[in-house]
């Protein structure tokens, strides 16, 4: 009997797969684990924001999304509400489907983990 992809234990490193760009030269993802990659219903990514880069982030709609900040740090603004937080290392951050937030990144950077459900794939934004 074989086991299907979804049924099997696997492991991805990070070089081992490709570089996606969400922002040229200032914020790039590995889709690590993905639903075409491992046969898994969520997404993990590691992210890589450079320095100092500062945009607005939205919900597509699609996606809920779990951030977990590994390295760095930034400051976030709902602005919808106006609050604010700064965003850590071992802080974990829950986005809705739909959302808007400034997203400031610090000047040593920010790496996160990233889940998404369902899952991205190399190349989707």
């Amino acid at each position: 009997m074989t086991k299907a992809l979804e049924d099997t234990i696997q492991w991805a490193r990070q070089e081992d797969v490709p570089l996606t760009w969400v922002h040229e030269g200032k914020e790039f993802s590995h889709r690590l684990i993905t639903k075409n990659q491992n046969g898994c219903s969520f997404s993990f990514h590691i992210t890589t924001y450079m320095p100092n880069f500062d945009v607005m982030v939205e919900g597509n709609g699609e996606n809920q999304v779990v951030l977990y900040c590994l390295q760095g740090w930034s400051r976030q603004i709902v602005e919808e509400t106006g609050e604010e937080r700064i965003f850590k290392q071992g802080d974990a951050m829950y986005l809705p489907k739909s959302y808007r937030y400034r997203h400031i990144i610090g000047e040593a950077g920010l790496v996160v983990a990233v889940c998404a459900n369902p899952s991205k794939e190399h190349g989707d934004m």
